[in-house]
Order: C-alpha cells, then sequence, then structure tokens
C-alpha cells in the first residue's frame, strides 16, 4: 500500500449513500435520524523497520475540494460534470499540488443521533456541535463481501425511440444490477458542456418506434418526488473520457439515452460504439456454493433466471428491487432464504443483515418490516407512509427466526443466537399485547399469505402459525443457551397457541385448516407442527378428539394441496411463505409429478408464462404488474436442490447428509417458450438431474439419470467428516451398490421404494 522512499498520497471521494440521502422518497430516508452530509474517518499507521511508527488521521490538517460529482442519490443516480474533472486534474497522484480551490477540511461531529423514545433535540443534525442527548454511532467492521463487478455487458441492440428523435435505447438482453460505464473517444473540443442524459429502466413500457408512439423506457418513479436512476454526464474538454457510475448502482435492463448524437457528431451504431457505454454486473462478492443443472432447457432456464434475482437483490443486503424500492423487506427476505443457502455463501451477507434488526428495534419492541430502515420514521405504528406496516406482521418478522437457524442450519454459524435473543424476546412481549386470550388469540394483521393465486382470507391465521413458530424457536434456542425460564415461558406459550390455532381454524367436516390462504395456511401446519391427530397424548397441545390420526391428517392435508393445484389446471396456488415449504412437502408425500407439472406449466400463473413474456428474472407477481425483478419465488430451487436432486443436511453444517432423490415419471413442458402463443412445448419426461454443494466439509453431489430401459444411474460424492445415507431408487430392480458402503435398510418415502446405504467420504455410483 505504501511505496517505500517515494511521496505517497492518501486521498478520497465522497459520496452519499444510504447515510446522507436528500431525495424525498415514501421511505423517509431523508429523514433518518442520523442523516448528514458525507464525512471521512481514516487512520494510517506507517509502522517503519527499527519499530518507529507514524500515525496519520483525518483532521482539519486535510485539504477538501469541490469534485466533478455535483450530485450522487442512491435512488437518483449521479450528475458528473467532466469539465471540474478536467479542472482539478490528477487529484490522487502523488506531486500533485493543491491550488485555490482546496480548503481546509471541516471537521464534523461523528456519526450518530439523539433519537429515543423522548428526545431532546429534534431536527436534522447540526454539522459541527455536539447537540443534547447525542449518542455517537458504535463502530463495527462489516461482515459481509464487498460489492464487486462480476462480469462486463454490452448492448445487444440500439433503438431510437423514434425516427429522428435522437434518443435512444440501448438493451442489454438482461434485467441485472449494476453500474453504467462511459467511454467517449474522437470528441471535439466544442462538445464540452453538452450533457447526456442517462436513464435506466427494466422493460419498454410503451411504444411501437414510430413517430406517432416512440419507445419508452419505463420509469417506475411512484414513490420519488425526484428523478428516478438517472444519470447526466456533463461533457469535458479532451477527446477521451472514462467515466462509472460510483455512489449508486441501478437495477435495469435498458438504458435510455439523450443527446447521444449531438456529443458523437454522428449517429451512434450497435458494433461501432459497442464500447460506449457498457454496463459492469455488480455482486456482492460471496461464492458460487451450489449448481443444479438437468436435461430439461425449461428448468434450467428457470434456474437461471431465479440465480439472476437473488444476486441482483443481494447487492448490499436482501432487497425487493434493485431499481425502484432498494429496500430489505424481511418477509421477501425470508421467502428466499433457504434457495440462497444452497446456491451461494450467503453467510456473510445475511449475517451483516441479521446484525441490523436490533438497531432497528424501537421502545415498545417493534420491529419495522424493512431493514435497514430510517429509524423511528416509515414503517412503525403510527409513523407517516404505508399503514400496512404499522404494528406486528409476523409473515415479515419471520426473518428475524428462521434465517438465523438457517445459518446455523447450513455453515454452522451460531453466532446469532446469544446477541439478537434479548431482542427476539423483546418483539414477542408486544405480541402478547395483540395476541390475547380475550380475542381468542386471534390478530388481524395487515399483511398475511402474499403474491398467490389463492385469495389471502384472514391474516390472522398465517399470523398466529408464524407466532407459533417464534415461540418453537425461543424454546429451543433459550434451552441451547441456558436461559431456561425464557425458554419455559415460550413452550408454555407455544402450546396454549397451538390449542388456540387449532381450536379457531381446523374445520372438523373438511379436515383442514380453513378461513386463511387454504394452501398457505396447510402448508405451514404441516411445516410448523400445528397438525391434529386424535392419535397424540391427552397433553399435547395438538390432541383432538373425534380427529384421525396424526398421520392421517397430515397425508390428507398434502393430498389437499396437491388437489388444489391440479384442480387449478396444474398451476401454482401457494403464496411466498407456502410455497418455500410445499414443494418438498409435495415430494414427501409422493406429489413430485404435480409439483414438476406446477413448474412447468404454462399460462398464468406460473415461471413459463413469465419466460414467454421475455423475464430474465422473477416477477413480484405472477403477472408484470408489479417489480420484473424479485426473488422471492425462487425459493423452488430449494426443491430443486432438496428433492429432485436429494442433497438435504440432517445435521448442523451437513455433519450428517441425506441424498434421497425423488424421480418423477410424468412428461412435462421442455422447451423455453418464444412466447405467449408458443405453448407447445415439447412434452417428456425428467431424465437426467445433477446437483452439487460445497458445504463448509467440501462437496456435497447427486446425480441421476434414467436409462432408456428404466433402470436409473446415481452418482453420489461425500465429502470429509461428513456421514452420508444414501436412498437409491428401486423403482423395483435389484441394485449395484459399490464398495466402501453398507447397506441399511430398505425404506420408501412418497411412495417410492429405495435402498438404504451409508457412506463416508469419497465418491460412489449405484444402478438400479
Amino acid at each position: 500500500m505504501v511505496r517505500a522512499g517515494r511521496e505517497n498520497v492518501l486521498a478520497a471521494e465522497l459520496g452519499r449513500g444510504w447515510y446522507g440521502v436528500t431525495t424525498p422518497q415514501e421511505w423517509y430516508w431523508q429523514l433518518a435520524p442520523y442523516a448528514g452530509p458525507p464525512r471521512l474517518r481514516a487512520k494510517l499507521v506507517v509502522t517503519y523497520t527499527d519499530g518507529s511508527a507514524t500515525t496519520l488521521v483525518t483532521d482539519e490538517d486535510w485539504r477538501t475540494a469541490d469534485g466533478p460529482t455535483t450530485f450522487d442519490s442512491v435512488y437518483s443516480g449521479e450528475k458528473y460534470d467532466a469539465r471540474r474533472a478536467d479542472a482539478l486534474g490528477e487529484w490522487r497522484s502523488a506531486g500533485y499540488r493543491t491550488g485555490r480551490d482546496w480548503r481546509p477540511a471541516t471537521v464534523l461531529i461523528s456519526p450518530g443521533s439523539c433519537s429515543g423514545p423522548a428526545p431532546k433535540y429534534h431536527g436534522v443534525l447540526p454539522a459541527t456541535t455536539v447537540p443534547d442527548g447525542f449518542r455517537p454511532a458504535a463502530m463495527r467492521a462489516h461482515e459481509s463481501e464487498p460489492v464487486l463487478v462480476n462480469r462486463i455487458l454490452r448492448p445487444v441492440a440500439l433503438t431510437e425511440t423514434a425516427p429522428g428523435s435522437g434518443i435512444c435505447v440501448l438493451d442489454y438482453g438482461q434485467i441485472l444490477t449494476g453500474f453504467v460505464r462511459l467511454r467517449l473517444t474522437g470528441i471535439r473540443p466544442d462538445r464540452a458542456g453538452l450533457t447526456l442524459r442517462i436513464r435506466g429502466g427494466n422493460r419498454i413500457a410503451s411504444g411501437d418506434g414510430t413517430a406517432a408512439s416512440p419507445l419508452s423506457v419505463e420509469e417506475e418513479n411512484f414513490q420519488h418526488d425526484a428523478d428516478l436512476q438517472t444519470h447526466y454526464y456533463t461533457v469535458g474538454g479532451t477527446r477521451t473520457q472514462t467515466w462509472e457510475q460510483s455512489f449508486s448502482h441501478f437495477g435495469f435492463r435498458y438504458l435510455e439515452v439523450q443527446s447521444l448524437e449531438a456529443v458523437l457528431g454522428r449517429a451512434p451504431g450497435l458494433e461501432r460504439d459497442a464500447d460506449l457505454l457498457t454496463v459492469a454486473v455488480a455482486r456482492t462478492g460471496f461464492t458460487r456454493t451450489g449448481t443444479f443443472t438437468t436435461d430439461n432447457a425449461l428448468i434450467n432456464r428457470i434456474q437461471r433466471n431465479l440465480e439472476w434475482a437473488e444476486q441482483n437483490n443481494l447487492v448490499q443486503k436482501p432487497t425487493d428491487t434493485p431499481s425502484r424500492e432498494k429496500n430489505g423487506w424481511t418477509g421477501d427476505a425470508m421467502a428466499s432464504s433457504e434457495s440462497e443457502s444452497l446456491t451461494w455463501d450467503v453467510n456473510g451477507v445475511l449475517t451483516t443483515y441479521l446484525r441490523h434488526f436490533p438497531d432497528t428495534q424501537i421502545s415498545t419492541g417493534q420491529l419495522p418490516m424493512f431493514v435497514p430502515v430510517a429509524k423511528g420514521g416509515y414503517g412503525y405504528d403510527r409513523t407517516p407512509g404505508w399503514n400496512a406496516t404499522w404494528k406486528a406482521v409476523p409473515a415479515w418478522d419471520s426473518a428475524y427466526f428462521v434465517i438465523p437457524r438457517e445459518l446455523y442450519r447450513y455453515y454452522g454459524n451460531s453466532s446469532l443466537f446469544a446477541e439478537l435473543y434479548d431482542h427476539q424476546d423483546a418483539l414477542l412481549a408486544s405480541y402478547e399485547t395483540l395476541f390475547t386470550a380475550a380475542a381468542d388469540y386471534k390478530f388481524e394483521a395487515s399483511l398475511g399469505a402474499y403474491s398467490g393465486a389463492e385469495a389471502p382470507g384472514s391474516n390472522a391465521v398465517i399470523s398466529l402459525a408464524f407466532y407459533i413458530h417464534f415461540c418453537d424457536y425461543m424454546d429451543e434456542i433459550g434451552r441451547a443457551l441456558g436461559r431456561g425460564e425464557r425458554a419455559a415461558h415460550y413452550a408454555r406459550l407455544a402450546g396454549t397457541l397451538r390449542r388456540a390455532f387449532i381450536a379457531n381454524y381446523w374445520d372438523a367436516a373438511q379436515g383442514s385448516f380453513t378461513q386463511g390462504s387454504v394452501s398457505s395456511e396447510n402448508t405451514l401446519a404441516l411445516a410448523f407442527d400445528l397438525v391434529p391427530g386424535s392419535d397424540l397424548a391427552v397433553g399435547d397441545p395438538r390432541h383432538l378428539s373425534g380427529t384421525k390420526t396424526l398421520a392421517e391428517n397430515r397425508t390428507a392435508l398434502a393430498e389437499l394441496l396437491a388437489d388444489r393445484i391440479t384442480a387449478a389446471d396444474h398451476h401454482i396456488q401457494n403464496d411466498m411463505y407456502g410455497s418455500r415449504y410445499e414443494f418438498n412437502i409435495l415430494s414427501e408425500y409422493g406429489y413430485t409429478d404435480v409439483a414438476l407439472r406446477a413448474v412447468t406449466q404454462t399460462g398464468v400463473p406460473g415461471y413459463v408464462y413469465q419466460i414467454a413474456k421475455g423475464a430474465t428474472s422473477l416477477w413480484e407477481q405472477w403477472t408484470d404488474r408489479l417489480s420484473v425483478d424479485h426473488h422471492y419465488r425462487s425459493n423452488v430451487a430449494t426443491w430443486f436442490y432438496q428433492s429432485l436432486a436429494g442433497i438435504k443436511p440432517t445435521s448442523t453444517a451437513y455433519g450428517t447428509v441425506r441424498i434421497r432423490p425423488y424421480i418423477p415419471s410424468a412428461a412435462v413442458n421442455s422447451r423455453v417458450p418464444e412466447n405467449t402463443d408458443d405453448t407447445d412445448l415439447s412434452p417428456a419426461t425428467l431424465d437426467h438431474v445433477s446437483a452439487s454443494v460445497d458445504t463448509v466439509r467440501g462437496r456435497v453431489a447427486s446425480e441421476w439419470r434414467r436409462g432408456p430401459d428404466g433402470g436409473i444411474d446415481l452418482a453420489v460424492t461425500v465429502p470429509y467428516n461428513t456421514e452420508a445415507e444414501i436412498w437409491v431408487p428401486t423403482r423395483g430392480r435389484p441394485v449395484t451398490a459399490p464398495g466402501g458402503v453398507s447397506f441399511v435398510r430398505d425404506d420408501t418415502s412418497g411412495g417410492a421404494v429405495y435402498k438404504v446405504y451409508r457412506a463416508r467420504a469419497g465418491s460412489y455410483r449405484f444402478h438400479a
């Protein structure tokens, strides 16, 4: 970093980021209690060979000047004046001498706020004086990987919005999260002062490219009082100029560019100007840990789209869309966190995300619906903005309890359990004022089952189901932490709430749960152990006289889920929460064919319809009414890995693993559609699935292939320090097993017959 014997320079260019947002928008980031102008805290310690040291810190001896970036906003974009860059010169280089534009730096107060239940100071923080009640922020290392450039994309098409309009639309062929890069060459001096307007959007909103109907790139600007995703680049005086977006990122597929022909002095061309406006695809720098592929091109395309959706929405933090909102909605994060944990190493980014949760809780214990947030502003009871975020919304709060357990399950990361426990306890204490015995523990949250094909019904159903799930977590983790008193409290509360859930929502005549979103509530009942049974001990809160046994009721609910999909012409019915669990449940109860048909079915709702409409990511809704770059429906990938390929950990961090692939028999759509009218998609059986997961212990892999005679070849890789239970589907045939494995038993799952073997580290191949 430091060059010996030479002059060294320590310099920085500052942007506003999330700390100093000024552009007004629905979420009130501009009113955050900590908000202020950009500031730099730096310290450089140089230790010499003789043991002495020199320390350099930021203070009033530093010099500062207005840079070429004259405006920046994480939402609106950046304004850059290349003439100012020309005037400043190479200010980062050794030997540079500051001129009259440079002035002593102002020493500002440290980051912090005066927020609290009864703050002594209100309003914008002063820049240089510490107000009454000010609390400095605690410095904490950023645990997530940095944002890196993954690849460079060039436009695949360049179109004028209308003949002679002078406005170009560049199509990059893929919805992405990234940074715009500009490279101008051969620019005449008289072009200095002209300004390019570069606006990003996800789709063409209207127009056919004629003078009467010019093309228009969508601008989702209904939640901001400023430009959205728009750069302004003012041309300088040099022949070659380069610039890259530095203080924001866009979510987009198209760029709409004004004044490009005027700046170039000619019409732009796709091949000639391929490097003029490129895009650096932004990715949080975690590694890929999982791969999944099949012999079905349509399923592979779904996997590709969901991987783009996940990565696009994990830049810096989990987001709901990288264009319009860029906010870390908690329920969205939970819906896809497990599938993300299979394809990517998200341990760091999700740990960082969860450590923001206590920071956002207020004195009542309430947690906002997205994290991080401008604390005390949008997202709390009776605060300005969307009133659906008032009070508790358990389906969204689920991230606080589900993701920490997942990080432990997949990575062995237990660091958050003790750190979060008291804060989770405070949140659930606030729940006890909402879910009361007087109201039969019914609390109608403002949101519940979301983005499903079915009517959501009463939000009280899903809210109580999640509340019980949270109590189970607090019981389990409390006992592990030695918090016996609180664990016992939640064990008792979970029992009370289970009895209430069954009493309130179990329909004895139908033999299922009702009043909410039918598929969602019955899926969660199966996933969260809420199903009643007459054979359970009388003291068990799920005991219910006059009903079927627990196993019979569970089987009936799984059949109900399958029947609802089949009755809807094989279309997915569940909401984003139920879908997280439903696909694996369907396979476990013998409905793999039903699940596979639903995933590959044409029409609405479904993944294939999105692809037929040109989707290169996933959508927020099954239609393209809202965001077309959303991630929570990527949770189908959990089923791809854990049921189709069969890889599932059975203890912490893959200490033990089960390889149990479910082999479908149905012929399903296999070709990628060209448009919505293209519906004959070459139905074929799924005959090859291959997946791998790079765990903390090494690679686990499962690959099966169906031969022309119907026989199954299964290849498995087990890493060191892992014991695997390998379920080989026999399909009524004898099994040829390799050396190094031991036969355990014959077994069944999902209506299929398996021979089960045990193996430790190594690679193995079976044939049935």
